[in-house]
């Protein structure tokens, strides 16, 4: 049955329809509050299990199901015998959202019977959700500053990312027009989320996503869009805000600042020496970066501001090296996804290079953040994935899981 009208949309008439609107829940909400979006997630686990003892979901066709499980085995593994397991351990609970990526690829299909589950709605849901979240900091973010606060302490590590993500979800259903969206209004919320971004004067994110841009660029032979980041750069350079961050990199190779050079080259090398098969996630704070440091650090930062770093101390050499073979069987897959249907495939094509693009632009993020241990970040690296294991099963043909009776 098609959705016609507003209540068939919230029509549930099996578990299926159920686990679908948690999914398109938690992608809507995911960028907007990790308060709403983590329930659904959790709630959506709960009914996959029941989907799963009832042999009415089978997530075994994934070849990204192995290297889940070693990765989460070798976290768990470091948390028990890390120094703080009793803080490690409790935080590992978000690891349960890897579930996400089988669930993801059981719900959602190539035209399906019904709309809610195609491989585009959960990519419109998150940018509805991530437009929302930009129009609220273009509010709060000047009534913050005339109240006094520093422009660049209103901003977050988190949420420009998400911008990130809903941007390059834009471009490629700019660039493949999967869906009829009013020209006006896909520029209005292109600059909506465009501006977020800038905002939160991230300068990783904005490097990130103009490096993306360009091999977007590349891939699709769109060069169009090389000329529209350059312009974008000259115009973020009319701004002596942005010119003062830009300005204020060369800190992070100063020894006095404790910035990035001072984690990468004295403290986490240390670190991976004492924990050679991981401290667990999370279980070394502040005060034993200050041990590793013999200069100063900032207040308060317990992580080292890279991914593949942190994870070698978070799950041990091997926990990282697993997480690296992981990314690189994703970026891989997604790679080739985008390749292939490229040419005859809008909706696919559409949602393949999204992923990707976004996927891509979180990775380069990642080399100067640890953005996989942020929650909602970790999320949608979980969200991407799982509409990739969705791409996979609908290339090979694999048909989705029956509803239970």
């Amino acid at each position: 049955m098609q959705p016609t009208s507003i209540k068939d949309w919230f029509t549930v008439r099996n578990e299926r329809d159920a686990l679908t609107l948690l999914l398109l829940g938690f992608a809507l909400f995911l960028p907007i509050s990790i308060s709403v979006a983590q329930p659904f997630g959790y709630v959506a686990i709960v009914l996959w299990c029941f989907l799963l003892r009832k042999g009415a979901a089978r997530p075994f066709q994934s070849p990204f199901l192995w290297p889940v499980v070693l990765f989460v085995v070798l976290i768990l593994f470091a948390a028990l015998m890390g120094p703080r397991p009793e803080f490690s351990i409790p935080r590992s609970r978000r690891l349960l959202l890897l579930s996400l990526i089988f669930m993801m690829g059981l719900i959602f299909e190539h035209k399906p019977d019904d709309p809610r589950r195609s491989l585009l709605a959960p990519l419109l849901m998150f940018v509805v959700g991530a437009t929302l979240l930009g129009m609220w900091d273009l509010v709060r973010v000047p009534i913050q500053v005339a109240q006094g606060v520093a422009l660049y302490d209103t901003g977050n590590m988190r949420d420009p990312q998400l911008y990130l993500v809903c941007a390059c979800i834009i471009l490629a259903i700019w660039i493949y027009r999967p869906v009829r969206v009013p020209a006006p209004l896909l520029s209005l919320i292109v600059l909506i989320n465009v501006l977020g971004m800038i905002l939160h004067f991230k300068r990783g994110v904005w490097i990130s996503f103009m490096l993306t841009a360009f091999v977007v660029a590349g891939l699709t032979r769109r060069y169009r869009i090389v000329g529209a980041i350059l312009l974008a750069i000259v115009a973020l350079f009319l701004f002596p805000q942005t010119r003062e961050r830009l300005h204020l990199l060369h800190e992070e190779s100063q020894e006095g600042t404790g910035g990035r050079r001072v984690l990468w080259t004295l403290v986490a090398p240390e670190m991976i020496k004492d924990h050679p098969l991981g401290a667990g996630f999370r279980g070394l704070e502040h005060e034993d970066f200050l041990r590793y440091s013999p200069v100063y650090l900032q207040p308060g930062l317990n992580h080292l501001h890279n991914n593949v770093l942190q994870l070698a101390v978070d799950a041990g050499w091997l926990g990282s090296a697993v997480w690296v073979f992981w990314m690189v069987l994703t970026l891989v897959l997604m790679a080739r996804l985008a390749r292939k249907f490229q040419k005859d495939d809008p909706e696919r094509a559409a949602v393949s290079l999204a992923c990707l693009a976004a996927f891509i632009g979180l990775m380069l993020n990642g080399m100067v953040e640890y953005n996989f241990g942020n929650s909602i970040i970790f999320m949608v690296i979980t969200f991407l994935i799982g509409l990739t294991n969705a791409l996979h099963r609908s290339e090979h043909g694999i048909p989705p899981d029956e509803p239970a009776s």
